[in-house]
């Protein structure tokens, strides 16, 4: 069998079929394995794992003589070869090294509960199912330990759920955090609830580890540290960069999928939802973005009384792109800080698109710093008002793009 669908549902099927054998998905230079009996996820090989990912497993789990045991230069050896060996040796080490078969299984489900998460991740590759691929079992687990497929596909689409509520700011958990500032480890940032001592340690363990690696070294699910991480991502006071070798070849966190429209008569109950003020076009259009209901006020209360301008108020930023696209407003203020994406970003975003390159964009921030200023500027912003701003100040920048 040889096909192209998403490798959940084909999953899916071979679960409900209690199949047996070897599903082998290929994405780029990258090849899956996923090893099934009778419906049962047996294990999972990825042609881009390495002995260091099970070193840090063994330090994840508390067993650093075992770690130190294993010796990570292999050769050209691929997976399944090196999980063997490295099975095997631990499995041959003295007691104190690891020896109970209960230790080596949760290490080997581990690996492959790892492996399993990115290949759901994947769209339409090219898969083939090999009903007569043995599986290469490990040494000492013989029957290997076995997973409820079903139930696994379903847990890792609930995780890509909350993923995807992070996709505006992270797109891949092998992306590595790095402090920009040391002093932004003692300066607090609005939603962050990490303690100075905290952020120091955190910090300390960075030095090039991925999110992935950082979690398994604070012994954190990598879902959790990522939601303690995101108000320093928001300001900047922590990136990241791109995935190393060989990860960077990984698929990247899928994009939520937009609510189908199935024809135009669901249209008008779409835009109903979005809630947007019928458009007078005697008024000029001025969409506020701000996650703060009290400056949306103010704005409205400054420029609402002048008889010539008719205000959109957005407080949800991701909701809002897709409102401003369809309004197409005469002039947009926007906050730079926000949740789920800054400023910055959706400014880049409608700079891209031909309806909103030439609509001024106005950055609304608190910060009055000239790199702040530079920045807006190379995402396409027209000008800056600092908070906290008076009628006047307001009114002039506003007068200034649409008078």
């Amino acid at each position: 069998m040889n096909t192209e669908i998403d490798p959940s549902q084909l999953l899916t099927q071979l679960a409900n079929e209690q199949s047996t054998g070897c599903l082998e998905i290929v994405h780029g230079s990258i090849v899956w394995n996923i090893y099934l009996r009778f419906g049962k996820l047996l294990a999972v090989d990825c042609s881009i794992q390495s002995l260091p990912q099970l070193v840090d497993r063994l330090r994840s789990l508390g067993y650093e003589q075992a770690a130190q045991s294993v010796k990570v230069d292999s050769g050209n050896m691929v997976w399944p070869e090196l999980e063997r060996l490295a099975l095997a040796g631990l499995l041959d080490a003295p007691k104190e090294r690891l020896r109970q078969r209960v230790q080596l299984e949760q290490i080997s489900t581990d690996l492959t509960k790892a492996a399993f998460e990115s290949l759901l991740w994947l769209r339409n590759e090219q898969m083939t199912w090999h009903p007569d691929r043995p599986m290469p079992i490990a040494t000492g687990l013989n029957p290997p330990p076995s997973l409820d497929l079903a139930a696994t596909i379903d847990y890792y689409q609930q995780r890509l759920k909350i993923w995807q509520k992070f996709t505006t700011i992270i797109r891949s958990p092998h992306q590595r955090p790095y402090l920009t500032n040391a002093k932004f480890l003692e300066t607090p940032v609005p939603g962050g609830i990490l303690s100075s001592k905290a952020l120091h340690q955190i910090a300390q363990l960075m030095k090039g580890r991925s999110l992935r690696e950082l979690a398994l070294f604070l012994k954190q699910d990598e879902l959790k540290l990522v939601q303690l991480l995101t108000p320093y991502l928001r300001h900047d006071a922590i990136c990241l960069r791109d995935p190393a070798a060989p990860f960077d070849r990984l698929p990247l966190i899928p994009e939520p999928d937009l609510p189908p429209v199935n024809s135009v008569e669901q249209l008008p109950d779409l835009e109903q939802k979005l809630s947007i003020a019928p458009i007078n076009r005697d008024l000029y259009q001025i969409a506020c973005i701000d996650d703060s209901p009290l400056i949306l006020d103010e704005m409205e209360r400054f420029l609402g009384n002048k008889g010539k301008y008719q205000l959109t108020k957005l407080e949800d930023p991701i909701k809002a792109s897709g409102i401003i696209f369809r309004l197409k407003p005469d002039l947009i203020l926007m906050d730079i800080t926000m949740p789920g994406i800054n400023g910055y970003k959706l400014c880049s975003l409608f700079r891209s698109s031909a309806a909103l390159a030439q609509t001024p964009i106005i950055m609304v921030t608190g910060n009055k710093g000239l790199v702040d200023r530079v920045r807006a500027n190379l995402v396409g912003a027209t000008d800056y008002l600092t908070k906290p701003f008076t009628e006047q100040d307001l009114l002039a920048v506003v007068e200034k793009y649409l008078t």
